[in-house]
């Protein structure tokens, strides 16, 4: 399972709309690339770190100021230093990684629950995908920048999730045949390369089931279509008419 479907499980199961889970998965994606060990950019070559250096450096003691340095940190880009000693705090009470991803979920989910209610009110409620991006942005993430510009870019990649995502169910069930996905990837609508892959997977489908339907329709334009498998492999490909 990936991040980005561990995530959107997780905000779901806490109670969170489809429009609400998207909004706020937009913009975590602004401020870490979803990524949990993010050590803001700006402060990498300032601080001497990489993300995985960094969070190594705290998790063991040999780096003290964590709390004090100013540098923006995980999926939230935790940054005030009251935020990032209680993010420290909860995660030596429980004996996890500064950078553990549930970890960092768990306390961004008590930190909406705890100060930031007004926020979890409307991501549990709305609809609206641009509503709940505004919302976290503004009232949660507060980032420097909250021109319109950069309030329809955090949507818009809100809504990225929320077309990814908002079919499926939170146990991975696929809610389309394989026959519709792979006319779909034909389409150009699930991307390319390993962009096709990430999104399939996250949204329940089996990659390598579809990339064959896929291939079939293909070669069945060309040729003769057959499929084989062996030792619990399957190959397939199209047969040749030999020309004399």
């Amino acid at each position: 399972m990936t991040n980005t479907q561990k995530i959107w499980d997780k905000l779901i199961s806490a109670g969170m709309t489809k429009a609400g889970a998207a909004g706020l998965m937009g913009n975590l994606e602004a401020e870490s690339a979803l990524n949990p060990k993010n050590l803001q950019n700006t402060y990498e070559k300032s601080l001497g770190y990489t993300d995985e250096s960094y969070t190594k450096a705290v998790d063991n003691g040999t780096y003290a100021n964590f709390v004090k340095d100013c540098a923006g940190y995980g999926l939230a880009q935790w940054t005030y230093w009251a935020r990032k000693q209680a993010l420290l705090s909860y995660a030596k009470a429980y004996g996890k990684s500064i950078g553990d991803l549930d970890m960092q979920l768990d306390f961004l989910l008590k930190e909406l629950s705890e100060s930031y209610t007004a926020v979890l009110k409307i991501l549990k409620t709305t609809d609206n995908v641009t509503t709940a991006s505004d919302c976290v942005m503004c009232q949660y993430e507060r980032p420097a920048d909250t021109s319109i510009t950069a309030k329809a870019y955090r949507a818009s990649l809100g809504q990225k999730y929320y077309d990814l995502f908002a079919d499926r169910t939170i146990t991975g069930k696929p809610s389309k045949s394989i026959d519709e996905i792979a006319q779909e990837v034909l389409a150009g609508l699930w991307g390319d390369g390993s962009e096709r892959k990430e999104n399939l997977i996250c949204s329940g489908y089996d990659y390598d089931t579809i990339q064959t339907e896929v291939n079939k329709i293909l070669n069945e334009k060309l040729g003769k279509y057959f499929s084989i498998s062996v030792d619990g492999k399957t190959y397939a490909g199209i047969l040749m008419e030999e020309k004399c």
